[in-house]
């Protein structure tokens, strides 16, 4: 039997070598593989490094480019952040599931990165990278820990945000219902900001004066701003979209659910505008009907049809659109208009709707 000469035979260590060079290439091919199926979209944020380590800042797409060229992920792992690297990988692999929708859902109704780490099966040392790459805002415990302990809004609060919403009403992105009025309608803004006493602080209230730059004149408002509640974080992605780099407020498609009383008398009063055909104090003739108006300026032709189609569903109202994007009634819809709404509007706007308290204002003011 022959000896096997030894000296022939490979290093035990570049036996080694050579098997971990190739499960890399491999590695590397089944990632170069992933990434012609992959679809994810990065956010334009950048993913966080940690501030100690001087490392370069990568892209997914970068990172994408560089696995296609040849490159392996231990060699790419030298100029960045080896944790941002494992993650990356995690995506194309599929070990990552959980898309930016549901991802959103869950964290604004205030299930923490941990939580939602367990529920979805996805390792916690990915979590924060997913978050940021999904351009999603960082919430902190105090949002976490108010979310969790959160009382449902009550019907008429739901209904009056929503009115508000057509009108002066704002909600901003992490959640937070704002209006503001000038010191005439200081009580109205107080009723309404009396139905929301579960997300009402002592910070809610604010006043400002400003200069108005094409008048010169002197502008005092009074502003409420709520806490954040899930219910308004739901309103908040039905109300705004992003058009042309700018987050526009639209109608949303629910409005003909929504749509009743209080919501339409809480538009008119902010927004709705009544010519009684008085000049100077004194009536234009004396069997002259007053004709009512809502200012939509800022709604598109299309949020204001279906505006006119919910008035006309819910209420047997005909209305017509004017060239300056309002909403306007006729002299026998204004009428039914003012009878349906008046039993619901508040004191200080009662003007709008009734021609004998126009009169009282009118005597008041001279």
């Amino acid at each position: 039997m022959n000896k096997i000469d030894k000296r022939t035979l490979p290093k035990k260590e570049s036996v080694i070598k050579q098997i971990s060079e190739t499960k890399r290439e491999n590695s590397r091919k089944e990632i170069a593989n992933k990434i012609k199926k992959n679809a994810n979209q990065q956010s334009d944020k950048q993913l966080a490094i940690c501030s100690h380590r001087k490392l370069k800042h990568m892209s997914f797409q970068e990172y994408q480019e560089l696995i296609a060229q040849g490159k392996t992920v231990k060699e790419i792992i030298k100029t960045t952040s080896k944790h941002l690297i494992h993650f990356y990988n995690a995506m194309l692999k599929g070990k990552i599931n959980l898309n930016k929708e549901k991802f959103e859902e869950l964290y604004n109704n205030g299930m923490s990165l941990n939580e939602i780490s367990k529920s979805e099966g996805i390792s916690r040392d990915h979590m924060t990278h997913l978050r940021e790459f999904y351009g999603i805002k960082r919430k902190g415990a105090t949002f976490q820990k108010r979310l969790s302990n959160e009382k449902p809004l009550s019907q008429d609060a739901k209904d009056i945000i929503i009115g508000s919403m057509l009108g002066d009403g704002h909600i901003t992105k992490w959640g937070y219902f704002s209006e503001k009025h000038s010191p005439k309608q200081l009580g109205y803004l107080k009723w309404k900001a009396s139905f929301f006493p579960n997300i009402t602080t002592d910070k809610s209230w604010s006043y400002y004066e400003n200069i108005d730059k094409r008048s010169g004149s002197l502008i005092k408002s009074h502003n409420f701003r709520t806490t954040t509640h899930s219910w308004l974080i739901e309103m908040e992605n039905l109300w705004y979209k992003t058009i042309g780099g700018k987050r526009v407020k639209v109608i949303p498609n629910e409005i003909d659910e929504w749509m009743n009383k209080t919501i339409l008398a809480v538009w008119f009063m902010d927004d709705g505008k009544t010519d009684w055909t008085y000049r100077n104090g004194e009536k234009e003739w004396e069997n002259a009907k007053p004709t009512l108006e809502i200012c939509t300026d800022s709604f598109s032709k299309n949020d204001l049809c279906r505006l006119g189609n919910t008035l006309k569903l819910k209420f047997f109202l005909d209305t017509t659109i004017n060239k300056r994007n309002r909403i306007l009634f006729n002299t026998k819809n204004s009428i039914k208009l003012c009878k349906l709404l008046r039993p619901s509007i508040h004191k200080d706007l009662l003007y709008k709707v009734s021609e004998n308290t126009y009169l009282e204002q009118i005597l008041k003011n001279k």
